[in-house]
């Protein structure tokens, strides 16, 4: 947030299963999980559960979708709500989006996707007012 002297800093993990299911479970500084399947998600603290019908607040909708539709490979899912534009090798590559309607470009501005062969390894989300969100995803090796 703009207001921050220095960047806030979060670890967690990010959970997906074909077709819909996505978790992104933050860990530290505080414990909080977002879990999405199909059209409902649940936002959980220490104190609190909330569930959110998506199909009635298309800007997280469309927040979940980008992400569930690059790594689920949804196309399909992507343009519902952005133009897109990948740049790039197979081998090292960059999807862009940006919201093609008002509500949701309302909240978000763009969101780029950087990756490696099938694997996405950065998710950045700048917000309608400047703000900055980085997510960077390490596979978990097995």
């Amino acid at each position: 947030m703009a207001a921050l002297a220095k960047p806030l800093e979060a670890q967690g993990r990010l959970i997906y299963a074909r077709p819909g299911h996505l978790e992104k479970v933050t860990e530290s500084p505080s414990l909080e999980r977002l879990v999405a399947d199909g059209d409902r998600a649940w936002l959980q603290t220490e104190n609190r559960t909330e569930m959110v019908f998506l199909p009635e607040h298309p800007e997280l909708r469309a927040l979940i979708d980008a992400i569930r539709g690059t790594l689920g490979g949804n196309l399909a899912a992507l343009e519902k709500f952005y133009s897109i534009d990948l740049t790039g090798s197979l081998e090292d590559w960059r999807l862009t989006l940006k919201p093609k309607g008002e509500r949701v470009a309302k909240y978000i501005r763009e969101i780029t996707v950087e990756g490696q062969d099938a694997e996405p390894r950065r998710i950045e989300t700048i917000e309608a007012d400047g703000d900055t969100s980085r997510m960077t995803i390490t596979p978990i090796s097995q």
